[in-house]
């Protein structure tokens, strides 16, 4: 089964993620921010991980870099409300293992097939 790691401060979303993500089939788990996601993500091992964008404390940046650090590369997903232009986008693929994001608000199927799609390519 595959792994998937939800990881937003915002409660009430990161649980109805969570409850849409084991609908389809994965395995779940969640952290409410980047330390939160750090302390876990080795004993979780997700094979992709649905990442807020915007929370308190670590930036994604720096998220990035201690997985790194880590040796720990999951994909990554992006879950903003910012609208990127296209030059932003170019930079945030760059940044490490992020293969895409989705906006929110995000339409659910949306999401399932951006998961779906990119754990199928694992």
């Amino acid at each position: 089964m595959a792994k998937v790691m939800v990881v937003d401060d915002e409660t009430d979303l990161r649980n109805l993620v969570k409850l849409i993500m084991e609908k389809e089939g994965f395995e779940v788990e969640t952290a409410e921010n980047g330390a939160d996601f750090l302390s876990k993500v080795d004993k979780f091992k997700p094979d992709l991980v649905l990442l807020d964008v915007m929370m308190p404390g670590l930036t994604t940046r720096e998220i990035l870099e201690k997985l790194k650090e880590k040796n720990t590369q999951p994909k990554i997903v992006l879950l903003t409300v910012v609208r990127y232009s296209d030059e932003e986008k170019e930079q945030l693929f760059k940044m490490g293992n992020i293969v895409d994001y989705i906006t929110k608000p995000f339409d659910v199927q949306k999401l399932v097939s951006a998961v779906s799609q990119h754990i199928v390519a694992a």
